[in-house]
Parts: C-alpha cells; sequence; structure tokens
C-alpha cells in the first residue's frame, strides 16, 4: 500500500511539473524593423539628447505635446507606469518627443512635467523643432508625420540597446501593454 501511494504522489508530481512547463508563458522578442537615424534634441534638463544616448539602454519612446487634452494625458499614465516598475534598473529609459514645436519650449516642457508630476531620472522630455519632427517621424519612426501635433501616434515604440526599433504597441490595449512589459523585462534580462 505504501509503494502504491509514493507512486501516486510521485505521478501527481509529474503532472504538475508538466503543467507548469506547459503554461509557462514563451516570451518571443521581435526582430529588429529599422535602425533609427541620427538625431539631436535638447531635454527638460538642456542636455543635447541625440540617437547616441539611445545606446547601451533599452527605450520606450513616444510622442506628446504640452496642450494635447485627447490622448497624451493618458500615455503618460502608462509611461509613468513603465518607469516606476522598470525605476531600479539603470539600463531603461524613456523618451517622449514633443510633436509641436512652436509651443512647446523647455519651460512649458518644465512647467508641464511639474504640473503632472512626471520628473524622472531615465525619463527624456525632448523639445523638437518644426522642420525635423515631421522628418524624423516619417524617415526614422516609420509613422505620419501628418497633421501635427494633433495627429501624432500614440504607440509606444521599442528600441534596443543598438538603436533599433524592435516594435510598436498600442498602450490603450492591456495585451499590448503586457507584452511590452515581457519584452522589456526580457531584454534587461539579456542586457
Amino acid at each position: 500500500m505504501k509503494r502504491f501511494n509514493n507512486r501516486i504522489i510521485f505521478s501527481l508530481l509529474l503532472v504538475i511539473v508538466a503543467i507548469a512547463l506547459i503554461s509557462r508563458k514563451q516570451i518571443i522578442i521581435p526582430e529588429p524593423l529599422y535602425k533609427l537615424p541620427y538625431f539631436s534634441y535638447t531635454n527638460q534638463h538642456s542636455e543635447i539628447f541625440t540617437v547616441n544616448n539611445l545606446s547601451n539602454k533599452i527605450s520606450i519612446i513616444d510622442f506628446f505635446f504640452t496642450s494635447c487634452e485627447g490622448p497624451c494625458p493618458a500615455m503618460n499614465r502608462y509611461m509613468k507606469y513603465l518607469a516606476e516598475k522598470f525605476s531600479n534598473n539603470k539600463n531603461i529609459q524613456f523618451v517622449s518627443f514633443s510633436v509641436d514645436p512652436d509651443i512647446d519650449s523647455k519651460e512649458k516642457i518644465e512647467n508641464y512635467l511639474n504640473t503632472s508630476k512626471l520628473n524622472y531620472d531615465n525619463w527624456h522630455f525632448l523639445e523638437t523643432d518644426t522642420t525635423s519632427i515631421s522628418t524624423l517621424l516619417e524617415n526614422g519612426f516609420k509613422l505620419s508625420g501628418e497633421g501635427l501635433p494633433g495627429m501624432h501616434s500614440t504607440k509606444f515604440i521599442l528600441v534596443d540597446s543598438n538603436a533599433f526599433i524592435l516594435g510598436y504597441y498600442n498602450p490603450f490595449l492591456e495585451e499590448e501593454l503586457d507584452n511590452l512589459e515581457d519584452h522589456i523585462s526580457y531584454l534587461l534580462d539579456n542586457i
């Protein structure tokens, strides 16, 4: 009888291990899509931020403007959530490009950050210029540059440590935000 009970316990353990292995989530990191071209803008600390600042870090990038009353505040909440979730990792950064350079001066961006409580050491808000932001959106990020500022993309863009775009994620869809979190975690574990 004791031998029979041991076999049942052993069999149950094997079933539990098998279920755990089968149900374990497999993370598949997307292949690099596009290499980002050179850009150079000033961040909220009056520091020059270029494409070279993307090297050796995982970057999450989005586009915003300070007077946006549509999706920008919600996007900032999702980005803030990610910034806080990964706040203990020095190998990640967040980058938000202004798509309204006529209004979004350094002072306007600073005021926006203070009012919205978005001051994080690893989150760069970039003041852009009218001529280059449309070109960067279209040629670099492969997104539409028409209808700025209001028609900017609401996607979060995952960029690897070699400045290659790995994917575009809709933060308003829970599944896509979860995938982005998984991809960030995997990349940070393997950087």
